[in-house]
């Protein structure tokens, strides 16, 4: 595929469309062209409907608020209040965590992935490269004099939630029956009044939204995914299944790759992940640490496939940590999994959810080595299981 063809791609998917909503028509209609394009490579393509909720800020919203009532109930009750506020805490992070606790509840609108599938001779694992197809929106929150403090913030609240339960706890069970916790009651309105106003902070945010291009995030990730489908197509692997997946949904918490995890029956001790996201615009990388809150470490066999790969292809190695990438779901659930990213001078992707994310910010040939570094880290990783495969045939037939 040449440039002009990945210009083409672009413009329909970020230009003829004005944005690619989670769950909208727009959405629909990129997962329909990028279903037809991927036909043109093999023909084992699906596309594959799930449902998803709309915003997730709004449950993250809303466990900020119970803090509130857990503080309203340690006034009579703090031994349950502490009990309800771990609760919380604990069904926070596991929907934090991209594990559908209460968001199952919740009312769910359709969306999609469109997988294409290149099959090995003799596969001995699976490799599966994916980028999101969706575009976000922007808000007061994603301009760029706010980003910066989107993780200190996040960690902020996390620390007050922690309070509120700690104080909850120290009146529920003081180590000595006459000893006085002084200020603890103005320590957990405190935090619970934080929590308060993040909320409020969210609602505000998530009802002042104006959809975007994406071109950036993430239109090139996608058009990357097609440049790599014309290559295995022309070149399949040897011993590695491949398949490209274009995620729906991704602004719904990652829902795409989330809806992929839990219907597929992925070996995870055989079943790689690639994220290809925003390399559009920016310096390349390949991300060895990446995680908005606890930090994930690509894996090693990853990493160095990527080292090895040839320099040509302009990609360096780099770490992420402002905000979540789309690789979150996969490197909580303990998948060998590894990120590649543009990043600007600044270091976050250029024009992440903003109206200036547009295909005349593009550039073509970064999205074409994109692509070519990740065939080739596929070929290199291709190689290596077809080593691996010899050592134990060799020991088998031999034996101690």
């Amino acid at each position: 595929m040449n440039l002009s063809r990945i210009h083409q791609d672009l413009m329909v998917l970020a230009g003829e469309l004005p944005h690619r909503g989670a769950q909208s028509n727009q959405e629909r209609q990129a997962a329909e062209f990028l279903l037809s394009r991927f036909k043109e490579y093999t023909p084992d393509v699906e596309l594959d409907d799930f449902n998803a909720i709309d915003n997730p800020y709004y449950f993250f919203a809303a466990c900020y608020t119970e803090f509130l009532i857990v503080s309203v109930l340690a006034i009579w009750w703090p031994s349950f209040a502490a009990g309800y506020g771990t609760m919380v805490f604990l069904l926070y992070l596991a929907e934090f965590m991209g594990y559908h606790i209460l968001s199952r509840f919740m009312p769910q609108y359709p969306s999609q992935n469109v997988i294409a599938r290149f099959l090995a001779a003799r596969p001995k694992r699976l490799m599966v490269v994916f980028a999101h197809y969706d575009s976000g929106a922007q808000t007061p929150l994603t301009r760029p004099r706010a980003l910066r403090w989107w993780r200190p913030v996040h960690l902020l609240l996390l620390m007050c939630m922690v309070i509120v339960v700690a104080t909850c706890l120290a009146d529920a069970f003081p180590l000595d029956e006459d000893a006085a916790y002084p200020h603890i009651v103005e320590l957990r309105w405190t935090a619970a009044t934080v929590l308060a106003c993040a909320a409020a902070l969210l609602f505000l945010s998530a009802s002042k939204t104006e959809d975007i291009r994406g071109a950036n995030e993430n239109a090139s990730g996608t058009t990357a995914l097609l440049r790599m489908a014309e290559s295995l197509a022309q070149r399949p692997l040897d011993n590695c299944d491949v398949w490209l997946a274009a995620l729906g949904c991704n602004e719904s918490w990652m829902s795409g790759l989330r809806h992929l995890l839990a219907t597929q029956g992925f070996d995870r001790s055989q079943t790689w992940f690639i994220n290809l996201e925003a390399v559009g615009a920016g310096k390349l990388h390949y991300l060895k640490n990446e995680g908005f809150v606890h930090q994930f470490r690509a894996d090693t066999r990853l990493l160095a496939a990527a080292e090895s790969a040839p320099a040509e292809h302009g990609v360096a190695q780099g770490a992420f940590r402002a905000l979540p990438t789309a690789a979150h779901p996969a490197h909580a659930r303990g998948y060998a999994a590894m990120s590649i990213m543009g990043l600007g001078e600044d270091g976050f992707p250029v024009n992440w959810n903003s109206i200036d994310d547009r295909v005349t910010a593009m550039e073509e040939s970064s999205i074409a080595a994109a692509a070519d570094f990740v065939v080739a880290l596929l070929r290199r990783l291709d190689e290596q299981a077809q080593r691996e495969s010899v050592v134990r045939s060799y020991t088998l037939n031999t034996g101690p």
